[in-house]
């Protein structure tokens, strides 16, 4: 006799922020770009016939829980395009954890995934025990601090994704310039900064999908040609979020990157050995310079951006997976390792 499927509607998730505690005003645009990309995934998730309700995380856990309970574990499953609570990066762990607390199967990472993905330096630290290349680095509290890299370096926000803090600035080439930067990212973002070895090469998007086998996507490539000067070469706030910027019109993605099959093949090897390390589930990007046939992790992505005209999606495409097909995709993934299929 059949069972009968115990799915009976879809909660979509996803964090709502007016504000962000520090930063850039302009940061606003990117932290609240995910209710943009929401509608997108609830018109996509109704259309492919699931009842499905939108429930925005706003100033309050309590209220988020509240919620949620009403909805059953049993019936209802969460697909999950939270990437932050409170205007901080690192909430949306907290709010997975609510989820996990009240029973509620869910796609894409667990709460402790999604933390050491948020910490770039204990994320590359997992990366180095399992034996995968990324560049050399060193978390760095107090601009004072001289750290034991190589130059040229570049300086992030250690908890920040979505370019936030990145600038042309980002990249130093002597000690003044990194004293200067570190002030800058310590201050103003309140938190450590990670200061990387700035790896000068080509580099790529790897999207990926599933949990056994996990599954790479055709490999996109950052055209970095219009940028004449190496330094420079690098995905900007401005490149990533400023419509009026010549580097957002400009720099250009190629997808499937030109590469011949055995750089391919070394470069997805990488990209799925990532994935498995850090934990990752049904799906994620990861990013890579490569250089001197090395290809070195600089970027995992737990919650890619999944609005249609974003990398992922258009990767998806050329695999033969309209963005309907490819959420369909991605809710079938954690359905199946939930045991819900």
């Amino acid at each position: 006799m059949e069972t009968e499927d115990p799915l009976r509607e879809i909660v979509l998730v996803y964090n709502l922020d007016e504000q962000t505690p520090r930063g850039e005003p302009e940061d606003l645009i990117a932290i609240q770009y995910t209710a943009q990309t929401t509608q997108h995934l609830f018109k996509a998730l109704c259309a492919l016939g699931y009842d499905t309700n939108i429930l925005a995380v706003r100033d309050s856990l309590e209220d988020f829980k509240w919620a949620l309970s009403q909805f059953s574990p049993d019936h209802s499953f969460v697909f999950n395009n939270c990437d932050g609570f409170s205007g901080e990066n690192v909430g949306s762990a907290q709010v997975i954890r609510v989820i996990e607390a009240m029973g509620f199967g869910h796609t894409g990472a667990t709460a402790e995934v999604v933390e050491l993905c948020i910490d770039k330096g204990q994320a590359k630290q997992r990366l180095l025990q399992f034996g995968i290349p990324t560049p050399a680095f060193q978390v760095i509290e107090n601009p004072r601090e001289v750290p034991a890299l190589t130059y040229p370096l570049i300086v992030k926000p250690l908890t920040e994704d979505g370019s936030l803090g990145i600038d042309l600035g980002a990249v130093v080439t002597n000690p003044v310039e990194l004293r200067r930067r570190l002030e800058y990212v310590i201050e103003r973002y309140c938190q450590p900064a990670i200061v990387e070895e700035f790896i000068i090469g080509r580099e790529f998007a790897v999207a990926l999908w599933g949990n056994q086998p996990v599954e790479a996507l055709p490999i996109a490539e950052e055209d970095y040609t219009w940028v004449q000067d190496p330094l420079q070469r690098l995905l900007t706030f401005e490149a990533k979020w400023d419509e009026n910027s010549p580097f957002f019109h400009n720099i250009q993605v190629r997808c499937p990157a030109p590469l011949a099959e055995a750089e391919a093949q070394r470069i997805r090897q990488a990209a799925v050995a990532a994935y498995r390390a850090i934990g990752l589930r049904d799906f994620g990007r990861v990013d890579i310079r490569y250089r001197d046939g090395i290809p070195y992790i600089i970027d995992i992505n737990e919650i890619p951006d999944l609005s249609p005209e974003s990398g992922y999606p258009r990767t998806a495409q050329i695999a033969g997976y309209g963005y309907n097909a490819m959420v369909e995709k991605l809710l079938d993934y954690a359905l199946r390792r939930e045991g819900w299929r």
